[in-house]
């Protein structure tokens, strides 16, 4: 018989994953040309889809003027945000599952398609919310046409649901938000399984370190691209510009992505729909959808029990139905492996973190420090952009020493950036908020590695996108128990203290500080778990390089 390989006689055939990775590489081990452009590819992608996460904060007030929201309804705008925060956590767990069973480049290119029409929708949305449908003798009015009618039909049955469709532009909108978040939400399992693709367990860290490290700086870059592209082309372009570049991007991918699929097993829809029925119900019963928390004496915590209540059943019969299906959109048996767990925990632990810390340096600037907003978002700005540049060298040293140390450090660095915070006076310089600031940035940064390598070092063959997506979900899924958790107790504790006749701005400043110390112990508790994280064994390595056989050289 013809051999069809360089491997040696007597040899186990090459996983999918590791097929997928030698044919990126070299025979010296090095990623090729196509390698090197699929990590580009899918990290550009990444960026992208982060981007359009915070674009629209600098340009709430021109898009809510053009689509015509009442002054009575500027707290429903906060979902144009908080949609898309939603839908990404949603779809990511079923997604990351369809890109171990179809394939990278097939789930990539439809995540990428369904962004770029959720972009175009949301472009379009002024016009298909307007009354007055668009002109037939038009060509843009003849293709605007279906999707106008198609609208207009939408609205009386989310009439009929109990959504307030008044602003019929704002729920087109916010549908397209979804739509785009859909997409984009996706994309991250799939780069992160493609870096997991190109690299053996060993190797792993700096890609995701990278993978990490552009989603952070879309977060980072997107409100000054979004006040940059209104200030010269109108709001709407932050969107039409999105379709050309998915376009470059599919044409990118199709020929550099790796095409194998997985096992051929079908997919737990109805587990997914549970999870993202049980996060919605959660999301809007905690009332997170109203923006950042202002402490008030007149201030309400805004709750709905029932929906609580809803959220809680709905999780419980997810986790029931997970556990007696055969593929199931999130394997319960991954969380047996301490690893994978441990990573979990402390995704979960340094979204809470994050959020208070995001929340809280811009409005402790301008309400105790009576700076303007922009100066606050300055202020936080120091922290989010050393997030970015601690992912790498968190990358860089998980690489070097293992996720463990890397975690840690990061724990740590986090945990002093909040306590210095939570040591901030009323009238607390420049020099105190950056020391704070860029240890907390840099600290959750160092995170993002071990937590990714760690999701999938310990995940069976061919759950790569599963176990990365649900790493990931449970990050963002801190950060909306954080920002409610956030809202209730500083809340009630600012009335505790006014109510015993301390002064409004002492009391304010106490909340404040508070806050950031239980941020800190919080994040700090997660140096439990950090310790659990994957090792690099001998035997890890032994496999490593014995994976490649006479394929390939270790990557240098």
């Amino acid at each position: 018989m013809t051999r069809t390989s360089d491997a040696p006689a007597g040899a186990a055939a090459p996983s999918a994953q590791t097929a997928a990775r030698l044919a990126l590489r070299g025979v010296d081990g090095r990623l090729t040309r196509a390698g090197r452009l699929a990590l580009v590819v899918v990290c550009v992608a990444v960026f992208l889809t982060a981007l359009d996460q915070t674009v629209v904060l600098t340009v709430l007030p021109a898009m809510i003027a053009d689509i015509g929201v009442p002054v009575a309804q500027l707290d429903h705008a906060a979902w144009i945000v908080s949609g898309y925060l939603l839908g990404y956590v949603v779809v990511m767990p079923l997604m990351g599952r369809i890109a171990d069973i179809y394939g990278r480049w097939r789930v990539f290119a439809l995540c990428l398609t369904l962004f770029g029409l959720g972009s175009l929708l949301c472009a379009l949305a002024p016009r298909l919310g307007s009354p007055i449908a668009p002109d037939f003798t038009t060509l843009s009015g003849a293709l605007l046409t279906p999707l106008y009618r198609g609208a207009q039909a939408l609205l009386p049955l989310l009439a009929r649901l109990g959504i307030d469709v008044s602003a019929p532009g704002l729920v087109v909108l916010v549908a397209a938000r979804f739509v785009q978040a859909v997409g984009g939400g996706a994309v991250v399992p799939v780069a992160m399984a493609v870096a997991g693709d190109l690299f053996g367990q060993t190797r792993r860290g700096l890609a995701l370190g990278l993978v990490g490290a552009v989603t952070e700086a879309g977060g980072v870059v997107g409100p000054l691209w979004g006040a940059l592209i209104t200030r010269a082309l109108g709001w709407p372009w932050i969107f039409y510009l999105n379709v050309p570049l998915v376009a470059l991007l599919l044409a990118a991918g199709f020929w550099t992505l790796p095409r194998r699929r997985g096992a051929r097993e079908p997919v737990d829809l109805f587990g997914a729909l549970l999870f993202g029925a049980a996060l919605t119900c959660l999301t809007i019963g905690l009332g997170s959808q109203t923006g950042q928390p202002a402490f008030s004496a007149v201030a309400q915590i805004a709750l709905d029990p029932r929906l609580l209540i809803a959220s809680l059943v709905l999780l419980l019969l997810f986790v029931a139905l997970e556990l007696t299906r055969r593929w199931p959109v999130v394997q319960p048996r991954m969380f047996r492996r301490a690893a994978f767990s441990a990573a979990s925990l402390l995704s979960l632990l340094v979204g809470v973190a994050l959020v208070i810390a995001l929340a809280g340096i811009p409005l402790f600037m301008e309400t105790l420090r009576g700076q303007s907003a922009i100066e606050g978002g300055l202020a936080a700005l120091r922290m989010t952009v050393l997030i970015p540049v601690g992912a790498l060298a968190g990358g860089w040293l998980t690489r070097r020493l293992g996720c463990p140390p890397a975690a840690v450090i990061g724990v740590l660095l986090t945990a002093a950036g909040l306590w210095l915070m939570h040591l901030w006076p009323a009238d607390v310089g420049e020099l105190a908020v950056t020391l704070a600031t860029v240890s907390a940035g840099l600290g959750f940064g160092f995170v993002i590695a071990p937590i990714s390598t760690s999701a999938l070092n310990s995940s069976a063959p061919g759950q790569a996108g599963s176990a990365s997506a649900v790493a990931t979900a449970l990050r963002m899924t801190g950060m909306i128990l954080g920002l409610a958790g956030l809202t209730a107790w500083g809340l009630s504790r600012f009335k505790t203290l006014v109510a015993a006749r301390v002064d409004q701005l002492v009391a304010l400043h106490q909340v404040y500080t508070d806050i950031f110390a239980a941020a800190a112990i919080i994040v700090l508790l997660g140096a439990l778990p950090a310790l659990l994280l994957w090792r690099r064994r001998r035997g890890d390595v032994l496999a490593a390089a014995g994976e490649y056989g006479s394929f390939v050289a270790p990557l240098a």
